[in-house]
């Protein structure tokens, strides 16, 4: 008589709804992450850039209560982003003129502006570094430690199990852009004089969720294929920084190479101002492809309509489908191997 059966035994314990089974796999994943300090800390320091934001919001509103703000815009107009902005400013339906006639019409444009901006720097490059940190031990120390039977002897599948795993930087992320954003917008309605500042920007939250997806879903499909592609997360977590660092690496250098070569030379210098800066907008589409930081911003500023509507689109969209696909779809071709093991 065995004194110990090791095989397949059927669940007869209580069953939870599949949809909430894979929270099983999150929840841990977070109450494991939460007990890094430098993540905690991390955490914190990422709040300093939303404060400033928050900051340049409750500014924006107080101008516009005073008689200055038609001064404010004034001295704007002569900053050394006027131009940019100005472009920005076309694009949302608006011009300067119009916006130094009526500053309240600058309302929506300025609060866009300044979450896209929170968005594409301070928030993306933190959002590199948690990810990198977290992302690379999620799958690759569970095959390492062949941790991954302990959850699949549950009755989990192999996709639960991913999208579980997927869980914890949707949070991680969720907590480091779009949390702070929309406490921004929310600041903006309270410290706003305007009783109609609502209706102006009643889409912003929904374009701070836009943007939101744009940056969560693919990067966590990516850092999920490379953590399930290798036991050793170091080399996971170096794969990760590397596409980022390489591509935008190679993005800058095509497209200095290009305006060099059409005679960007030019570019910068006194009058022309307005025409270099088309001309790099036009030229740097052609090379975005390269550097996920670049595409994804292309696509975040197309979500909060500063993105000109001749600017490319589709592809965009598709290539960031498409290596979102292929990122779950590997992650999920490594785990379901693992059980056939």
């Amino acid at each position: 008589m065995p004194l110990l059966d090791i095989g397949y035994r059927a669940w007869k314990g209580p069953l939870s709804p599949s949809w909430t089974r894979c929270w099983v796999v999150t929840s841990t994943g977070i109450s494991l992450v939460w007990k890094g300090t430098w993540i905690r800390r991390l955490l914190v320091l990422l709040t300093f850039p939303s404060m400033a934001a928050a900051i340049m919001v409750g500014i924006f509103e107080q101008y516009l209560s005073e008689p200055t703000a038609q001064q404010a815009i004034s001295i704007f107009e002569e900053s050394p982003q006027a131009q940019s902005m100005n472009r920005m400013l076309e694009n949302s339906g608006l011009d300067i003129d119009e916006v130094k006639g009526d500053p309240q019409k600058a309302r929506h444009f300025v609060w866009s502006y300044v979450l896209f901006s929170l968005f594409r720097y301070p928030q993306a490059f933190g959002m590199i570094l948690l990810v990198g940190l977290v992302a690379s031990r999620l799958i690759s120390f569970d095959m390492r430690s062949r941790g991954y039977l302990l959850y699949l002897s549950r009755p989990l599948t192999s996709a639960e199990y991913v999208l579980g795993k997927a869980g914890v930087l949707f949070i991680l992320v969720f907590l480091v852009a779009t949390v702070p954003a929309l406490v921004i917008y929310l600041l903006g309605l309270f410290l706003s004089t305007n009783s109609w500042a609502i209706w102006d920007t009643w889409d912003i939250p929904v374009r701070i969720l836009f943007a939101s997806i744009i940056l969560i879903l693919p990067t966590s499909a990516i850092a999920l294929a490379l953590s399930s592609l290798t036991q050793e997360s170091r080399y996971a977590g170096f794969a990760w920084f590397s596409i980022w660092l390489l591509g935008h690496v190679a993005y800058q250098s095509l497209w200095a190479a290009n305006a060099i070569q059409s005679g960007g030379g030019r570019m910068g210098r006194r009058g022309n101002r307005e025409r270099d800066l088309q001309y790099w907008e036009e030229t740097a589409s052609q090379f975005m492809y390269l550097s996920p930081y670049e595409l994804l911003g292309h696509l975040q500023k197309k979500a909060f309509g500063l993105l000109a509507s001749d600017a490319p689109l589709l592809l965009p969209i598709l290539v960031v489908l498409g290596i979102t696909i292929l990122g779950y779809w590997v992650a999920y071709w490594r785990v379901s191997r693992m059980l056939k093991q």
